[in-house]
């Protein structure tokens, strides 16, 4: 069985490099169903973690060699993203940990989130990286991005409990 290949040929889209270009033009927005990849091309939409999971699914299909998704935790703040600076201000936070996926293919990181994105436009920023199943991206991202949050919590001494600082993290990714 190869649904991916399979989904990626109905919509006329049959080389990697197609696919790719195919995948960053699709509108950013979480998918109806965000633990299955193969929504991304049905929806017509996608998160990071969703269309990379996507594009790492195909490559495995397809045996392309040396495809890895990545995801890394860095500081999100208005520097970076200045459509969260009222947020961040509210909230008198200078940053807040963000989770981002991308593909690693021949060690060369490659970021297909929307047009323009670039993973160097957050590379300096980043506090930590991790490899995942691209079968998992979903819950691993989550659960990573959360045990993060948590521990950042615990060591930063902020006013807030964990449920408070997801929800000014979701605010952040509402403003965006």
């Amino acid at each position: 069985m190869t649904p991916y290949t399979d989904l990626a040929r109905e919509k006329g889209i049959l080389t990697w490099d197609a696919l790719k270009s195919y995948i960053a033009a699709l509108p950013y927005g979480r998918t109806s169903n965000p633990k299955d990849a193969l929504s991304v091309l049905q929806d017509g939409r996608g998160t990071c973690s969703g269309k990379h999971a996507y594009l790492a699914c195909y490559a495995l299909e397809n045996a392309i060699p040396h495809v890895r998704l990545m995801v890394s935790l860095f500081k999100m703040s208005a520097e970076s993203t200045p459509k969260i600076a009222d947020v961040l201000t509210h909230f008198h936070l200078d940053y807040i940990p963000e989770a981002h996926c991308y593909l690693l293919e021949n060690n060369v990181p490659g970021d297909y989130t929307r047009p323009g994105k670039f993973f160097n436009d957050f590379e300096k920023r980043i506090l930590e990286t991790h490899e995942l199943d691209p079968e998992k991206a979903a819950e691993q991202k989550t659960a990573l991005h959360k045990a993060y949050m948590k521990k950042w919590l615990s060591e930063m001494f902020l006013p807030y409990s964990f449920e408070e600082i997801w929800r000014i993290r979701e605010a952040c990714i509402a403003s965006l």
